[in-house]
């Protein structure tokens, strides 16, 4: 994985999915980079599987945006819209 560059079309990409991705899911209220699986929270299939790949996904983000890692949703959120305006691309 290689470290992506602020300001880039990349960073801006993969920041919109990793918003998206965690918005419905309750470890996605974690800061980048340190969400976990709680093993005494009981999900169903579904919604187990989802925050499976979320939190290997939100590990991996994290990685490849460095200058992110730590931050909260809340923040990251206002960091995308004042960097990319408030519109999420669609997939």
């Amino acid at each position: 994985m290689a470290v992506i560059e602020p300001g880039t079309e990349e960073e801006q990409m993969l920041l919109a999915r990793w918003i998206k991705r965690g918005r419905d899911l309750i470890v996605g209220t974690s800061a980048m980079g340190e969400s976990y699986l709680d093993p005494n929270i009981k999900r169903e299939d579904e919604v187990q599987k989802l925050t499976e790949d979320y939190v290997k996904f939100d590990h991996e983000v994290a990685k490849e945006l460095p200058h992110l890692k730590g931050r909260f949703r809340w923040d990251l959120e206002k960091y995308y819209r004042d960097h990319y305006g408030p519109y999420l691309p669609k997939e």
